[in-house]
């Protein structure tokens, strides 16, 4: 990417037919799931009185993202892209019309294990739209922007799904999330038909591990992704425990925010592209995870974890290096299926890592959940060595 591309960037994404609506889309959509996402987390803990509740909400998505990765990840690349995120972003909404008529802690387990799958399989088919109709100096800046709606949506999302569940209760927070999805679905019925290329015949469902494993790059920033993805839900699970009062939707929020900010920041910024500068951000993360711990320990106040929260989310941000690392190297008439089996191994991962970490929490106590979570990826990037993989990232 050259400096003119870094320059160009975000205002080349809104000129650009596909781009534009698969960022508008993005951002709608993300505002209401985290507006909803907040309703489950409350619902789930208040009833429960356990931090148990908000994992096994995020746990839940795991089996049915898998199946998604392996049974059906075949049939990603078959049907038109554009035809297939419509029809995701409208069962989309109509899973979550279970919990906002019932808005109790099983239904809302039941719907965010099928949401899981549903977010598995329409982030698969994007990045594979992205392959596809999307120039490389674009594709950063495209992940970049991308990741800020993602992140923007759980701050604004998160406080005001967390103020309207407290003032209002579950089914208007919930109810919102519903009318975006089909928002969503309307710009994204907009996009071009696009090329209709040949994909050949339906691979096999285990496809996309094999390419992802007979790859050098993508398997070792694959790792390193997944190791991450451990860590992703950890601040917002926790803080239900750790802040009460006016600081609660605070502490909630707070690692989105630092995430959105970095994102802005980055996104444009070649770097983030290269193997080096994304293990570098993967180690900041591990440290923001073990000064969190060490803050939690001593007993600080909440500004402070919140300031924590915000470096984690920042540290975080990396992840959209590694998406513009898969888009690049990637065959492109696999990419749904290979981005389909990163995607939900990565829901696999962060379902199964926050139920240990949440367990943990408590057992030990929350500051030894953010430790274990540091030390874990600290591990992970000890471990990758981008300057012998760099020559085959070329």
């Amino acid at each position: 990417m050259t400096e003119a591309d870094e320059r160009l960037g975000y205002r080349a994404l809104f000129r650009h037919p596909v781009a534009s609506r698969l960022v508008t889309a993005r951002g709608i959509s993300e505002l209401g799931d985290f507006v909803g996402l907040a309703a489950l987390l409350l619902v789930a803990y208040d009833q429960t009185g356990s931090v148990l509740g908000p994992a096994a909400v995020y746990a839940a998505r795991t089996m049915p993202a898998l199946l998604v990765a392996t049974v059906f990840s075949g049939w990603l690349d078959v049907p038109a892209r554009r035809t297939v995120l419509v029809w995701l972003s409208l069962a989309g909404a109509v899973l979550i019309a279970v919990p906002t008529a019932v808005p109790r802690p099983l239904p809302a387990i039941v719907a965010a294990g099928l949401l899981g799958a549903v977010r598995a399989a329409y982030s698969s088919v994007n990045v594979a739209v992205v392959a596809e109709s999307v120039d490389p100096p674009l594709r950063l800046p495209l992940f970049g922007l991308s990741a800020f709606a993602n992140q923007a949506g759980q701050v604004i999302g998160l406080l005001a799904g967390a103020s309207l569940t407290v003032a209002l209760g579950a089914r208007v927070a919930l109810l919102i999330d519903l009318v975006s999805f089909l928002i969503a679905a309307l710009v994204l019925a907009g996009l071009p038909d696009g090329r209709r290329e040949h994909r050949g015949t339906r691979p096999p469902a285990t496809a996309g591990f094999r390419i992802i494993a007979g790859h050098p790059v993508l398997r070792a920033v694959a790792l390193l992704t997944l190791a991450t993805m451990i860590t992703a839900s950890l601040p917002e699970t926790l803080a239900p425990r750790l802040a009460g009062g006016g600081w609660r939707p605070v502490v909630l929020a707070s690692s989105a925010l630092g995430g959105a900010v970095f994102v802005l920041l980055a996104g444009r910024r070649a770097w983030l592209a290269r193997l080096a500068g994304q293990v570098a951000t993967a180690a900041a993360l591990a440290g923001a995870l073990l000064l969190a711990g060490a803050l939690v320990a001593l007993g600080a106040p909440a500004w402070a974890l919140a300031a924590a929260n915000a470096l984690i989310g920042a540290g975080g941000g990396w992840l959209i290096g590694a998406q513009a690392t898969f888009a690049r190297l990637a065959p492109k008439e696999r990419m749904g299926q290979v981005e389909a089996t990163i995607v939900a191994a990565n829901i696999v991962v962060a379902g199964c890592g926050i139920f240990l970490l949440g367990s943990t929490a408590e057992l030990f106590g929350p500051a030894v959940s953010y430790l274990a979570a540091g030390v874990v990826l600290l591990a992970a990037v000890l471990l990758t060595r981008p300057d012998r993989l760099s020559a085959a990232a070329s």
